[in-house]
């Protein structure tokens, strides 16, 4: 008796299996599907350059300019791309500093229209190799505009230049083939741009930083801005010291 109600009770057991396994089976596939679609494509090219940026300090500040724009940058970048991947030309902490005027808010920070638009300029709309920069004379970057690339044979290593920015050749790999970086020592920007998006927001000065319009202290950049507080500082030592001689 204990026999037949024990192989009743497998049988029950083993119906519910044989009726309840297709249906798990499916909703497990469907689950790993996801699982492994959400891994393949875990961030868009944005992210992926910044987190590139993570082992760089020196291009902390083109990094929050890209956070600050993530959105907009992606939706101009979708439109139109026919490549594989992107390039970023990435200028670095110093190239802004050198050619920002000083005392003001920070326009790249207050002004989204010069921020949209300078930075969609460094990007190209595919991966571009070393022998692609080597050889071409122009791209045509993700705005539809037009960008120069000139080459010096004046020595062994073929420097090359973009928009008379220099390029450094070693290229940082983004994840998942995404594209490439290169680094740059200029911010591809006209004074024009720079002086219409000063005028459209007037700064205040405070003893901690300008503010912007909206009444936000512009510290985006702390260790830009301890560069400029340090050669103020060095120039008016050299100032003092000339005084001293007359």
């Amino acid at each position: 008796m204990v026999g037949t109600k024990t192989s009743f009770t497998s049988y029950c057991c083993s119906g519910w299996a044989a009726r309840l396994s297709p249906v798990f089976l499916v909703l497990v596939a469907v689950f790993h599907l996801f699982a492994m679609e959400a891994n393949a494509q875990p961030s868009n090219i944005v992210t992926e350059i910044r987190q590139a940026f993570a082992s760089h300090k020196e291009l902390s500040r083109v990094a929050n300019y890209l956070n600050l724009g993530e959105k907009e940058i992606l939706q101009s970048l979708v439109k139109g791309q026919t490549g594989s991947g992107y390039t970023f030309f990435a200028p670095t902490n110093w190239a802004f500093v050198r050619m920002l005027p000083q005392d003001i808010s920070d326009p790249f920070f207050v002004d989204a229209k010069l921020r949209h638009d300078v930075l969609l300029h460094h990007f190209v709309r595919r991966s571009l190799t070393k022998d692609d920069l080597l050889t071409k004379s122009e791209l045509i970057m993700a705005d539809e505009k037009s960008s120069t690339l000139t080459h010096n044979a004046s020595n062994g290593d073929v420097p090359v230049q973009i928009n008379k920015a220099n390029i450094n050749l070693e290229a940082i790999r983004l994840a998942s083939g995404m594209g490439v970086i290169y680094v740059v020592d200029q911010v591809f920007v006209t004074p024009q741009q720079i002086d219409e998006a000063i005028r459209r927001h007037p700064a205040v000065e405070t003893p901690w930083g300008p503010i912007d319009p909206q009444g936000q202290i512009n510290n985006q950049d702390v260790e830009s801005q301890t560069v400029v507080v340090d050669l103020v500082a060095e120039f008016l030592r050299e100032e003092a010291a000339a005084g001293g001689h007359h």
